[in-house]
């Protein structure tokens, strides 16, 4: 069991041995946002255990930067370690930093530019197949994008194709495994011979064969090309620092997928239902990716004239952060305000909360991106807008999904109209991440801005 803090308080509803499992389970965050109103701390139970929901988000803040060091990386970390592995995600220091420099060139601005015009290429194949009047299911086709991107990116040969269809089709089943192991965290359960442990074993055993088996084969061709894996294969030989074994390369490869596929997808699959139930917005859109792209194609110095577009961005990660719930556990005692929480405690705090807070966002359920200009923005407090963390254990493919969503976006807004599917509502799947089952939506062809 936890250590109990004196003076803080337990949410409703707990459970004798289940805690608030069921609740977890049900409508997590509708729970969580509920627990803001209970004070900056509040204990919930997670199973038989007990952590601690961070609520104020200046704490929050000071968690992720003055106190990294005086917390590991939790308890969701730890539920995800069996397919996510040791890399930037779930490594704890010196390992995370060492391995954080050793990849930083990989991510500067010159080798971002350098994506683009394969995320480009690949977004126009995608948005170009569809037909006038066709019902696209968003989700998937996103997922698709998204994986096609990092696997050219991470891959610049053919030895990826294998390891896309894996992750194509093992990533869901692995994180909503990882959402029921968070909700219940109890360790012999996730040895039984159930029906979900087998799904979960299996898809992380074809998940691990395929990558293994590329990385053994960018080795024995010692491939050169420039991409990401290569960068990591010639990190291992630098001879001046440490480089990365081949399970750490494992580890890295798959902490990029979960970055650069399931969180892109996230928030395009949201982005997307957002603009076409909000066509005044859309259309505003519409207009400025036409005149930005007016005469030119959709590079990357072109992104820069969609401010609009990154706005729209930003409101769709703030409703619907990916990684709307983190957790930590305090290595040594850690001072919030009043409370002293001791070594060995589960702490969590809720981005989805956060940034829905009405005392900083004026009517916080509404999508509405002009928050996110001028003086509007400039009064909203770094620690309440967190959707890619922030301090030294900050997202560090951050720019490469600014680029990915960008450019995804601009190109269906530039081809299509994006409508609703009558008498569908968009639902949340049960999940680690924040993601919609589906997104089903009609797409018309968009007339050139001025022909009427």
């Amino acid at each position: 069991m936890t250590a109990t803090v004196p003076g803080v308080a337990s949410a409703p509803g707990r459970l004798p041995l289940l805690g608030h499992v069921h609740r977890m389970l049900s409508e997590p965050r509708r729970f969580f946002e509920s627990l803001r109103d209970a004070g900056d701390i509040v204990t919930i139970g997670l199973g038989p255990a007990r952590a601690y929901v961070i609520n104020n988000p200046v704490w929050v803040h000071q968690i992720l930067t003055r106190d990294v060091r005086k917390l590991d990386k939790g308890i969701a970390y730890e539920k995800s370690a069996p397919f996510l592995g040791n890399g930037l995600l779930n490594s704890t220091e010196p390992t995370h930093m060492a391995h954080r420099r050793l990849m930083q060139p990989a991510f500067h601005a010159t080798r971002i530019a350098g994506y683009a015009d394969q995320m480009r290429e690949v977004a126009e194949q995608r948005a170009s197949a569809w037909r006038d009047g066709q019902v696209v299911e968003f989700v998937q086709e996103i997922h698709t994008f998204a994986v096609a991107v990092v696997c050219r990116a991470l891959f610049s040969s053919d030895l990826g194709d294998s390891v896309a269809v894996e992750v194509e089709q093992t990533f869901p089943v692995l994180l909503k495994g990882v959402a029921r192991r968070i909700a219940f965290p109890v360790g012999w359960l996730e040895k039984l011979p159930t029906p979900g442990n087998r799904r979960f074993d299996r898809a992380r055993n074809q998940l691990d064969k395929a990558l293994t088996g590329v990385i053994t084969q960018y080795r024995e061709r010692g491939a050169k090309d420039g991409d990401l894996m290569a960068m990591l294969l010639a990190a291992r030989a630098d001879g001046d620092r440490p480089g990365l074994s081949d399970q750490q390369i494992h580890d890295e490869a798959m902490a990029l997928f979960l970055g650069g596929v399931e969180t892109a997808r996230d928030v395009l699959s949201w982005t997307c239902h957002l603009l076409s139930r909000h066509p005044d917005i859309q259309e505003r859109l519409a207009a400025e990716v036409a005149t930005a792209l007016a005469g030119r194609s959709l590079d990357h110095t072109a992104l820069a004239d969609l401010t609009y577009l990154r706005q729209v961005l930003s409101e769709a990660l703030r409703l619907y952060p990916p990684g709307w719930l983190l957790s930590r556990r305090t290595v040594t005692e850690v001072v919030l305000g009043e409370y002293r929480i001791p070594p060995g405690c589960n702490v969590l705090f809720s981005l989805h909360a956060i940034q829905r807070d009405p005392a900083v966002y004026t009517v916080p359920d509404v999508f509405d991106p002009d928050r996110w200009a001028g003086d509007g923005a400039a009064a909203i407090p770094r620690t309440s807008f967190l959707p890619f963390g922030t301090g030294n254990r900050s997202c560090i493919g951050e720019p490469f999904a600014w680029e990915e969503m960008t450019i995804f976006v601009a190109a269906v807004i530039a081809r299509w109209k994006l409508h609703p599917s009558p008498g569908y509502k968009v639902r949340p799947s049960r999940s680690t991440m924040l993601q919609p089952k589906r997104v089903p939506l009609i797409v018309r062809a968009r007339r050139p801005i001025g022909t009427g």
